[in-house]
């Protein structure tokens, strides 16, 4: 009887791997699939294991087989450990149901000699960046991007090379929600025309009123929370909401701050198909400091904090731009950089600089801010372009020196890489 059992067991498996078309057959490094039309060779596909899984990629000339769904396909068994494509040139036509099953791999640079896509060849999570300005027949679900090295002033219709990575020319859309911690020398703008500046396309809108709280803001009677209302149900598109509450109210009524912010992140998360929701986590002032018997960093501690804890409690909320600790960093190490106006409470345009660059940093983690045409009086000249009416005080004089502003940008980078909302960061402990 433990004989027969064996044998049945046996033709059990050999029965498995016939009838399961082979997904059992083995896979490792340089395994090569004969792709072509014709089954001639003319057409390969090859694995190659790199870190995090596998590239496939394509190679010969002609066009390639079709295949009547992508359970057919040779590297089928495998699909979720392919993470990258990539089509050599010489291939003419991809065809039906080909990398429809390839989901890790988010895009693909397509050869100049592709003429024609199959059904269902790709996804339509799945980016194709031509090479080439001929028409392409495309017959998949995928959008096909046109190669433009300038930035166009259309979104999502061309590509670039970004640090050497195929990247769509997308628009970021920010909304500012805050008061005078924002609009204060415009932030809001300071920070699209670094991004702008940067070589990204940006579009950034704000509501801000003088003194409010963030309750205010998701009042929909008022005259704010009445705007912000009508521009979330104005488009669905926004990548980024940053929240600002009033400087102190963090601090002394944690329960009003989370009211406020949790409706507005609500709100958000309700209009907009993926926008992430951030705070704004502002600066200690000599004030407010002293009314509590703190230094001013310590006053800035306990603002973070609080931002913090309300953004582990609060699961509509995505994340914190963390401007304050960048703001204690210059207080204390570079006293002979003025961050603070006239008031010493509010935002100089060395302090709006420093928050543009946190939170451009923030949001966009590789961009380079090192364009020093927006240095000294052109930085008038930029928050003019992008945002005239804004309000004020926005004079900017002789503008900031390249050494302040590039001592600002390095303290920026090290703040975004040591802050996060983790309780447990040694940073902000």
């Amino acid at each position: 009887m433990k004989t027969a059992a064996k044998i049945l067991a046996l033709l059990s498996v050999s029965f498995c791997l016939v009838s399961c078309g082979g997904r059992q057959s083995p896979y490792k490094d340089g395994t090569s699939y004969d792709i072509s039309f014709k089954q001639d060779g003319s057409v390969k596909a090859t694995l190659h294991k790199i870190t995090g899984g596998f590239n496939l990629t394509v190679s010969g000339s002609g066009r390639t087989k079709s295949f009547d769904s992508t359970s057919d396909v040779p590297w089928h068994y495998i699909s979720k450990r392919i993470i990258d494509l990539k089509i050599n040139e010489g291939v003419t036509v991809i065809g039906n149901s080909l990398f429809y099953s390839l989901d890790k791999v988010t895009g693909t640079v397509l050869p100049s000699t592709i003429a024609a896509i199959g059904r269902d060849a790709f996804n339509a999570e799945t980016a194709l960046f031509a090479t080439t300005t001929n028409p392409i027949e495309n017959s998949s679900d995928a959008s096909i991007y046109t190669y433009k090295e300038e930035m166009p002033t259309e979104s999502d219709v061309y590509w670039h090379y970004r640090n050497g990575v195929a990247t769509v020319w997308s628009t970021i859309k920010i909304f500012f929600i805050g008061n005078s911690f924002t609009y204060f020398f415009d932030v809001p703008a300071l920070t699209e025309a670094l991004i702008k500046t940067s070589g990204e396309m940006v579009d950034v809108d704000y509501v801000v009123q003088g003194s409010a709280h963030l309750t205010d803001h998701a009042n929909p009677e008022t005259e704010t929370g009445k705007k912000i209302v009508t521009m979330l149900n104005a488009t669905k598109d926004y990548d980024y909401v940053i929240l600002q509450e009033h400087s102190t109210t963090p601090a002394s009524s944690y329960n009003n701050f989370k009211t406020g912010a949790s409706k507005l992140a609500s709100l958000v998360k309700t209009t907009q198909k993926h926008a992430k929701v951030r705070l704004y986590s502002t600066w200690g002032y000599e004030s407010a400091a002293t009314e509590r018997s703190k230094t001013i960093p310590d006053f800035e501690k306990l603002l973070r904090d609080q931002y913090i804890k309300l953004a582990n409690e609060v699961v509509t909320i995505d994340d914190v731009h963390f401007v304050g600790p960048a703001f204690s960093k210059v207080y204390t190490d570079y006293k002979n950089i003025p961050l603070y106006h006239t008031d010493d409470k509010h935002q100089s345009m060395y302090g709006a600089y420093l928050s543009a660059c946190v939170h451009a940093l923030s949001m966009i983690k590789d961009i380079v801010l090192d364009n020093t045409d927006f240095y000294g009086a052109k930085m008038q000249q930029y928050v003019d372009q992008y945002d005239p009416t804004a309000p004020t005080p926005k004079t900017y004089g002789d503008g900031i020196s390249e050494s302040d502003a590039k001592t600002l940008i390095n303290i920026a980078k090290d703040t975004v890489a040591s802050y996060s909302i983790n309780e447990d960061d040694s940073e902000n402990s």
